[in-house]
């Protein structure tokens, strides 16, 4: 009984010290929730909405058409803006301002160059994609349609990341609630009038996005975007590091050696992967599984918004602090705080898990009654990620942003692997477990990483 009472306290004692140590960084979680609460109302009330009114099939084609959106955005992106927040927030922690606007520069350059050349790609490519994968010849517009939103969400990407650099995460939030609702309205809208259609949503999305980033844009210095002494550069940026200790030094962190373009090739490898492994599932179900089937599996995947809003959250408030670290020190007090934190969140999460998707049909319909037990697993994968959301961060400031490519290179064989696999037998559920096995890989390896790291440093260094 004194052991359990003894546990009990220093479990007390660490929570209190997580809270009070990590104030700032709680606060910041916390505003940086407020655009996420928005977006989970309003999230939640299209979702109910939308598969209410399309049914389990047209939801089915409506998440297949965002699948590929939504994987555009994501190789329009490859890394380029985790990067830019690195070496702009380590700017900002100097004071250089002139290296911090050089590198949003250097994104923006960037991010349009590579969306200009996805969606290209994936617009030659929409008729394969409906005609040959999914057998549906009416995608082919829409598909084309919603690379649209690519482009406006390109040119948000940039506020986004100035905003995080210099941490003032409230602004972010005030575009994003705006944004969130503007477009609860217009859904509602849809409802009231019964004008149900794919044409309709697919064109609401890019009114929103649009919306979003002519607002983020007026609220940022035109030097972020454009400057004359970049004129005929147009990679131009100061490569070398900013904020780095000399090396040799026991403080130095490994990671530190990169300049920015390659610390963005690294970045990219990975987010092509993470790319994959977020939309493989819908894809393979498009070739294995009816629509309705799929529509069922996508409104499943909503009842995870509010924890996949925790962990962007927990994200966006620790990436800027992880990246103007320079010592090692530093970076495992901050882990050890935003360990504990995550722990905390991720086992209210489990509760979360288990208990709301039993009110799927209540909400949605009983026709999506056969979903809850896909929504009960794929809920409990992100408690797996928010747990690992400290650890992968953290790190890169230990050099694994080199590492990191293989890790999610195995995570997607595996992913693809297991749908291969179960899809055809177990259907949709086969899909969530495929997820849940992701997760429990990368803290696996990661985890190890990190503690073979911290172990061979042990000597200049206390845990």
């Amino acid at each position: 009984m004194k052991i359990a009472c003894k546990r009990l306290i220093d479990l007390g004692l660490a929570v209190k010290e997580t809270i009070y140590g990590s104030r700032k960084g709680i606060e910041d979680t916390a505003v940086s929730l407020l655009p996420q609460i928005a977006l989970l109302f309003a999230n939640f009330v299209i979702a109910v909405l939308i598969a209410r009114g399309l049914g389990p099939d047209g939801m089915g084609k409506y998440a297949l058409i965002l699948s590929v959106s939504g994987m555009a955005t994501v190789l329009s992106d490859l890394g380029i803006g985790q990067t830019a927040i690195r070496f702009a927030a380590r700017a900002v922690a100097i004071g250089d301002t002139e290296q911090q606007h050089a590198v949003l520069r250097w994104a923006f350059k960037c991010r349009l160059l590579l969306t200009i050349l996805i969606i290209s790609i994936v617009y030659l490519l929409s008729p394969t994609i409906a005609n040959k994968l999914w057998h549906d010849s009416s995608l082919i517009v829409l598909l084309r349609m919603s690379l649209l939103t690519c482009v406006f969400a390109a040119i948000s990407a940039i506020p986004v990341i100035y905003f995080q650099s210099i941490r003032r995460f409230k602004m972010n939030a005030a575009i994003s609630i705006g944004q969130a609702v503007f477009l609860l309205v217009a859904v509602v809208s849809v409802a009231i009038a019964g004008k149900w259609s794919l044409e309709m949503l697919v064109a609401l999305n890019i009114i929103a996005t649009a919306i979003g980033s002519l607002f983020f844009l007026a609220f940022i210095p035109k030097t972020a975007i454009f400057s004359k002494s970049d004129a005929g550069r147009f990679f131009a940026v100061n490569s070398k590091p900013v904020c780095m200790p000399e090396k040799g030094t026991e403080d130095w962190l490994s990671s530190d050696d990169l300049g920015i373009n390659s610390f963005a090739f690294y970045m990219l490898l990975s987010s092509v992967f993470v790319a994959l492994i977020t939309r493989i599932d819908l894809w393979l179900m498009g070739i294995y599984l009816p629509k309705d089937q799929i529509g069922i599996y996508a409104v499943a995947s909503r009842l995870f918004i509010p924890l996949a809003m925790a962990l962007t959250a927990l994200n966006t408030a620790l990436w800027p602090r992880s990246s103007s670290l320079s010592d090692i020190k530093s970076a495992l007090r901050l882990l050890k705080s935003i360990f504990r934190l995550s722990l905390i969140v991720a086992a209210g999460g489990v509760i979360y898990s288990l208990i709301a998707p039993l009110f799927m049909p209540c909400f949605f319909g009983a026709d999506y009654e056969s979903g809850i037990l896909v929504a009960q697993i794929l809920c409990m994968r992100y408690c797996f990620a928010i747990l690992l959301c400290p650890l992968g961060v953290i790190g890169y400031s230990f050099g694994f942003v080199k590492s990191y490519w293989w890790v999610n290179l195995i995570q997607l064989i595996a992913v693809f692997s297991v749908n291969i696999v179960l899809l055809p037998r177990v259907g949709i559920i086969g899909a969530a477990i495929a997820l849940v096995i992701n997760e429990i890989i990368g803290m696996i390896i990661i985890g190890s990483m990190l503690r073979s790291r911290i172990v061979s440093l042990r000597g200049a260094t206390e845990w």
